[in-house]
């Protein structure tokens, strides 16, 4: 014995209407030779009610602090520079050994003073990134019941009283 499977889905609204010209060719001829009974029908129907379909997804924003991080400095980058300064200053003064002593002492007074300049807190922005999460309810898609009571899921947004095209295929 054979089963035969009726199968309805709903034709998108939007086909070309080459496809459209080809199916209603395509019906008389079936009508024509009999074959209709295995083959597949359009038909049109109005819808009677729509139901959105929702499903929940998650959302995930960032969300950006600005903070201060302060940090001590022991000023050695000043003592450096402040050290060759003094040096190169000290230099210009004295002779023979009075020269070196002068160096010497230029560059212990350069390095001093250097490290109390450079020496203290320092501060700068720095930007921190959290996330936040949350979950949303969006439309995925609609159920639509036609006039005969069939239903339909679909992506396309229809309205009470609009006019579809229902396939019907015979298996």
């Amino acid at each position: 014995m054979n089963s035969v499977k009726l199968t309805n889905e709903i034709v998108d609204q939007e086909e070309p209407m080459k496809t459209v010209l080809l199916l209603v060719a395509a019906s008389m001829l079936f009508m024509s030779t009999g074959a209709f009974a295995e083959g597949s029908s359009v038909n049109m129907a109005t819808v009677t009610n729509v139901r959105e379909v929702f499903r929940i997804i998650t959302i995930r924003e960032p969300i950006t602090t600005r903070e201060e991080v302060c940090e001590g400095d022991s000023g050695v980058g000043g003592a450096i520079i402040g050290g060759i300064a003094g040096g190169l200053i000290g230099n210009q003064f004295g002779r023979g050994s009075g020269n070196a002593a002068m160096t010497a002492l230029g560059a212990v007074a350069g390095a001093a003073t250097g490290q109390n300049m450079a020496r203290g807190t320092k501060c700068y922005p720095r930007d921190r990134v959290s996330y936040s999460e949350y979950e949303k309810e969006v439309i995925d898609g609609y159920i639509i019941t036609v006039e005969s009571g069939d239903e339909f899921r679909t992506k396309t947004r229809y309205h009470v009283g609009d006019r579809v095209r229902i396939r019907s295929t015979i298996d």
